[in-house]
């Protein structure tokens, strides 16, 4: 039976939703931060050509003049199982929810600020098998991030603009594992932080000759979590603290418009994951050895090109083919975060419902190439991972004024 997985909600301006669940970007990065740009493997994330560009690329601030909202809520529907080669096997097919907000206002014909609000980490891998035969590996791991970007804007000439935002982020993690045997009861890690960022990004846009062109900067956020390690109803509280280093994230895109009514787009970025070596967990109050996980990850590359095509004044439909690196090598690949390489295929729809609303819809399927868990897990090596994910997104998009 599925399980839904929310990490972190909040109603938002406009009334939209925001809740982080399963990452499926490489790593536990969450990339299903735009509708439109799911229905075209987000071909063109920084190249503005919505709001929702202001993710990848903050100066998409200034491509909406006025008073702008642009909000999506996304379903992802995991497949996920892990089968070893003794023991008893598990799925971790949660559903989960992810939403974004952004929100811009022109104070002049160069000046804008924003506003966007998104979880760009996250994770749930929870084993529907409580006693699988790696539950003292995993049996339930969430980390949830939720991020504040507020942005200014400026447009130094006609069809060039720059931009700069602080990013402040929230993140909590919970780690539950088996201890002594499979059987066993589970030992409980949780903590939260709240730390600062920032982003930077430049576009180009010449409406003339159709071409837009976006490069987009996300800072590393470095985390110090304070929290509790105890097994419940076995060992009392124990203050602890664990570093996350987020990674930064650089993206550049181009979009060019072939004829009135078709774009073609393409898109690389960069995400600097070997900033995580390894997750220490440090005993506070009362001492102990620290709990190390290693995870010795690479930096990451995702790459994708997509069209668009606008069939009437009201419809357009876009479709977009992506490929992503993993940044989890094969000695280190465990049972919190099975993540291989995988393909993006994606189609998407806009329909414009009057001039101040627009209605955008977006589907992708994910296919995973085959992995193991590590050869070296003296636990479960050489598990078989199966995996496959569906994602399906509805946007709306508002002018206020």
């Amino acid at each position: 039976m599925r399980k839904f997985g929310f990490i972190a909600s909040g109603v938002l301006l406009g009334g939209s939703l925001l809740v982080a669940t399963s990452a499926f970007a490489g790593g536990f990065a969450i990339r299903e931060q735009s509708t439109t740009g799911l229905g075209k493997a987000f071909a063109d994330s920084a190249a503005g050509s919505d709001l929702s560009s202001m993710f990848w690329n903050p100066a998409a601030v200034t491509t909406k003049d006025g008073l702008n909202s642009s909000s999506s809520a996304t379903l992802i529907v995991p497949d996920t199982k892990i089968t070893p080669t003794a023991g008893s096997a598990t799925s971790m097919d949660e559903l989960g929810f992810v939403g974004a907000s952004y929100y811009n206002y022109q104070f002049s014909p160069q000046l804008y600020v924003g506003l966007s609000i998104n979880a760009p980490f996250g994770l749930v891998s929870d084993a529907n098998n409580n006693s699988w035969a790696g539950a003292q590996l995993n049996r339930r791991s969430e980390i949830m991030t939720i991020n504040a970007a507020p942005t200014i804007g400026y447009k130094i000439a006609p069809n060039l603009s720059v931009a700069a935002g602080l990013q402040i982020e929230y993140i909590s993690a919970r780690l539950e594992q088996a201890v002594i045997a499979p059987i066993g009861p589970s030992a409980v890690i949780k903590g939260d932080d709240t730390a600062v960022g920032f982003t930077l990004g430049a576009l180009y846009k010449n409406e003339e000759s159709g071409t837009s062109i976006g490069v987009g900067f996300r800072s590393m956020i470095s985390h110090e979590l304070d929290g509790t390690t105890h097994i419940p109803g076995v060992t009392p509280l124990t203050a602890t603290k664990a570093v996350i280093d987020t990674p930064e994230i650089v993206t550049a895109s181009i979009r060019q418009q072939v004829t009135d009514s078709l774009a073609l787009m393409a898109n690389v970025e960069w995400t600097n994951w070997s900033r995580l070596k390894q997750l220490v967990v440090s005993p506070g109050f009362g001492g102990g050895a620290d709990i190390v996980e290693n995870f010795s990850w690479n930096n990451s590359w995702f790459i994708s090109g997509g069209a668009e095509m606008q069939l009437t004044d009201q419809l357009t439909v876009r479709t977009g083919l992506g490929y992503e690196q993993t940044p989890v090598p094969t000695l280190t690949r465990g049972a919190r975060l099975p993540d291989s390489d995988r393909i993006w295929l994606s189609l998407g729809g806009s329909y414009k419902w009057s001039d101040s609303t627009t209605l955008d819809f977006g589907y992708t399927h994910l296919f995973f190439e085959d992995a193991n868990i590590s050869p070296l897990n003296p636990l479960i090596p050489n598990a078989d991972i199966d995996n496959s994910i569906d994602i399906v997104s509805v946007g709306l998009r508002m002018k206020w004024q």
